[in-house]
């Protein structure tokens, strides 16, 4: 199930016409039309998954990224419907059979739900966004659904560090980044909250934390660098380089402890074991963003 935005669309750009100055040779292949690069964030009711949403919406504002939704039914949860021991405990008490109908009656009742905060908050945010229903088990559904263009946002507080770190690779096997914001971490810290200047138009953010990012010296790591640094500008946050001598996770937690990261972009390749990336985003105390090689190899986001 696909819901449209009710927000109104940004106007597209004119095309352009071929005329007889500049005709179109037929040798010359057609270009491929560009792909909207995508934040593509797992929703539920809970309420730290709507800070997470709202982390994904201004990221997606500052990278010109449309925002997509996807509430999964969980199929372990369906899946316990046919066992004959499975009971439920009503609010009054109750124990009774799970039926299957009644479970897809409040899954679809906590999907609408889940819509509406999407839309809220994307509406907030001024981004275009979209809204799936999907059935699977969450954290796999999710990473298997990535693209090469998408952003995929990963909290999972109740998966196991391993957990989160299977789903993080899959997600860069099919070239996607991952924002990563593991058990224990707040995502509202980032930005802060937004107030009015009494010296100039416009919103700024309070009591935000910087940007930063990893950078060892490497080209990766300067890349890496540019990249969260124009992300900062466009956020008007401020950004901080972190300059570790290895990829030791400890040392790179304890820099953006010392530097009060609200984020850390790094490149996903330093990473080794499948639990680092989980530990670092709990050790460091926030969402640690993932750059791809192919994100890192592009150009840093657009400044305004």
């Amino acid at each position: 199930m696909v819901e449209k935005p009710a927000a109104t669309p940004r106007p597209a750009r004119p095309r352009k016409r071929a005329t007889a100055a500049a005709p179109v040779s037929s040798n010359t292949p057609a270009e491929a039309p560009k792909v909207q690069s995508r934040i593509v964030v797992g929703i539920d009711t809970n309420f730290m998954a709507r800070e997470a949403l709202a982390l994904a919406a201004r990221l997606a504002a500052s990278v010109d990224a449309r925002l997509k939704g996807v509430f999964v039914e969980d199929e372990n949860l369906l899946s316990l419907c046919g066992l004959p021991f499975a009971r439920e405990i009503s609010f009054s008490g109750e124990v009774r059979g799970v039926d299957h109908e009644r479970m897809l009656r409040a899954m679809r009742a906590q999907a609408e739900t889940a819509r509406r905060v999407l839309q809220r908050i994307a509406s907030e945010a001024h981004v275009d966004w979209s809204f799936d229903v999907a059935r699977g088990r969450p954290l796999a559904l999710l990473a298997a659904s990535a693209n090469a263009e998408d952003t995929l946002v990963i909290r999972a507080p109740d998966a196991s560090a391993r957990e989160v770190g299977r789903a993080v690779r899959a997600a860069q096997e099919t070239r996607a980044d991952v924002l990563l914001v593991a058990r224990g971490v707040a995502a509202k810290g980032l930005f802060g909250t937004a107030i009015a200047r009494p010296d100039a138009p416009g919103i700024v953010p309070r009591g935000a934390r910087p940007i930063a990012a990893v950078d060892d010296g490497s080209s990766l790591g300067q890349s890496c660098a540019a990249f969260a640094e124009t992300l900062a500008a466009r956020t008007g946050l401020s950004f901080h380089r972190l300059h570790v001598r290895g990829r030791d996770p400890a040392e790179i937690a304890a820099a953006a402890r010392a530097a009060h990261a609200g984020l850390i972009v790094i490149n996903a390749g330093w990473l080794g074991g499948d639990d680092d990336a989980a530990r670092l985003s709990a050790a460091a105390g926030c969402p640690l963003l993932l750059l791809g090689a192919e994100r890192i190899a592009r150009t840093a986001p657009p400044t305004t």
